[in-house]
């Protein structure tokens, strides 16, 4: 079969919400509410500056809620879910400030860029952006989540509108990158294909962002945790006060 190639998170915005039905998005809300408890900062106001399909800005119990996303189809499918949420196309490493209490940036989304220096230019965006009181809440895969469940899966399913998907997994060890196919069918015989490349981080090479901004408060979690993280984590969840 012939699949069109097309770029990341376009036509697999017609089934984003199948491949994460098995996302626990209420334990995630839970999560972050836990977390606000345990290290002191507010929840009524929330920016998802990688917000895919809006699942978990609609479920989070904040007052106002805002997103942005850099798919313009995930976006589209977004308002068509949840019409309530005022969501935009935007870039998450230079999103428009916004007076909110959190910033978050989940589902490693970060993981998407390569460079390592545009992700620390992104650091020093939002510490140029972020005032008294508001946090950025941000996570990345690191390896060991690649190699326990990541290195060389597949699967297939159909989604409620009939289209058909196989979802292949690789994780290039050498060059830190992991790889993921989606060949996408639809009922009509369209048929399309997205290749998403990420970069997996070391986590000492992640934490050592942090020495760039002295006057900051970098908490490094074992992802759905309160434990410290360290090298053979599987996720890493890093709150910026």
């Amino acid at each position: 079969m012939n699949y069109k190639p097309v770029p990341p998170y376009t036509e697999s915005s017609l089934i984003y919400n199948r491949l994460m039905e098995e996302v626990d998005y209420p334990g995630w809300c839970q999560y972050i509410l836990d977390l606000a408890d345990e290290f002191s900062f507010e929840t009524n106001s929330m920016y998802d500056i990688s917000c895919g399909t809006g699942t978990f800005l609609h479920l989070f119990p904040a007052a106002d809620k805002f997103g942005i996303d850099i798919s313009e189809p995930m976006i589209e499918e977004a308002k068509k879910n949840y019409p309530e949420l005022e969501l935009s196309v935007g870039n998450m490493l230079q999103p428009p400030p916004r007076d909110v209490d959190i910033y978050l940036n989940i589902h490693d989304a970060l993981n998407y860029i390569s460079n390592f220096d545009a992700i620390l230019e992104h650091l020093h965006y939002m510490d140029k952006h972020l005032n008294k009181g508001q946090v950025y809440i941000f996570d990345f895969a690191l390896p060991g989540v690649m190699k326990n469940y990541f290195m060389d899966t597949s699967y297939e399913d159909t989604n409620n509108e009939g289209i058909s998907f196989k979802r292949q997994n690789h994780y290039d060890i050498k060059n830190q990158r992991a790889i993921t196919d989606l060949y996408i069918y639809h009922p009509d015989g369209r048929s399309f294909h997205e290749q998403h490349i990420q970069r997996i981080y070391d986590f000492e090479e992640i934490k050592k962002l942090s020495v760039e901004f002295p006057s900051r408060t970098f908490i490094f979690l074992e992802e759905f945790s309160f434990e410290e993280a360290h090298e053979a984590s599987n996720r890493l969840l890093i709150i910026m006060l």
